[in-house]
């Protein structure tokens, strides 16, 4: 027997909370679903400095944990570690299976983020655990007073780097171009840090050990030179990717995968069906942008909904 709701949020980032929260306050029967732990990508950062209210940062675990409890508070159901496999809509009803249980609902939100891209080098699937990881936050005390390689050139990468460098005894930032993407306030503040170490116009060729990562490979990307750099830990921070492959004809999804939904809206091609947050198309993607659109996701949720019952 499937349980039944008006409103399914998919996703416990900030976009999902949100627009639980909104949910629930409008009185909304919702239940949200995570496939893994509450919070989402935040989770991996240790500072948040430009998400208002919050004049001295705040961690993303406190950020989100705030977000959480307000959820619960206002009675919102959560599903942890229930990850969706398939959805389907027939005469206005969707269906949503997870690899747990299977719900019934007249409207659904995808707010299910992005995940970290990988480069796919020789070495890199090999050692997930044993020196490569996608999150400093989660994984820099493992490597307290080690040299360690972050790989990317954009926000993440340089605030993890400048997170490592309180860990590490040396942090080497890979970049395959010779400027960065990065905020410029991250950029001085890397500079400025005797324990950093740029290596711009590199690209990483392969990972190398034998039991733990000992070693980064790397190409000039001007010269075409090799070179070896000693390190214990490999932390990747080239970009993300949305896993919507589930999401099949229900949504229109653009050539990187991302959800395509009216901008006014946020609604795709299938009736009551609302996209949120990373995992829509959209030209920035932060953390405030993110719960605008769980706001305005549910509230054009809400409307449908009252419109059915």
């Amino acid at each position: 027997m499937e349980d039944s709701y008006e409103a399914v949020v998919v996703g416990g980032g900030p976009a999902g909370l949100t627009a639980g929260i909104y949910l629930m306050r409008a009185g909304i029967k919702a239940l949200l679903l995570e496939k893994q732990i509450l919070g989402g990508t935040p989770l991996n950062t240790e500072h948040i400095e430009n998400y208002p209210g919050f004049p001295d940062g705040v961690s993303g675990a406190e950020l989100m944990g705030r977000m959480a409890e307000q959820a619960r508070k206002l009675g919102l159901p959560i599903k942890e570690f229930s990850e969706v496999g398939e959805v389907r809509c027939e005469e206005g009803v969707f269906s949503i299976r997870t690899d747990k249980d299977s719900y019934r609902s007249l409207g659904l939100i995808l707010a299910m983020g992005t995940e970290p891209a990988k480069l796919n080098i020789p070495g890199e699937d090999l050692f997930v655990g044993r020196g490569v990881s996608y999150c400093a936050t989660c994984d820099g005390m493992f490597f307290r007073n080690m040299e360690v390689a972050v790989v990317g050139g954009g926000d993440s990468a340089l605030s993890e780097a400048l997170t490592l460098a309180n860990i590490a005894s040396k942090v080497f930032v890979v970049h395959r171009r010779d400027q960065f993407r990065a905020q410029r306030i991250l950029q001085d503040r890397a500079e400025r840090n005797s324990r950093i170490e740029f290596l711009l116009t590199k690209v990483p060729l392969r990972i190398n050990g034998q039991d733990q990562v000992e070693s980064l490979t790397l190409r000039d990307t001007r010269t075409e030179a090799e070179s070896v750099v000693p390190v214990s830990g490999v932390f990747f921070y080239v970009g993300s990717h949305p896993g919507t492959g589930w999401v099949g004809d229900l949504a229109d999804i653009d050539g990187s995968g991302f959800i395509v939904t009216d901008a006014s809206s946020l609604a795709t091609r299938t009736e009551g069906l609302f996209a949120a947050g990373d995992v829509r198309k959209k030209s920035l993607r932060q953390i405030s942008t993110a719960v605008g659109d769980g706001a305005l996701a549910a509230v054009n949720l809400e409307k449908y909904v009252l419109e059915k019952r």
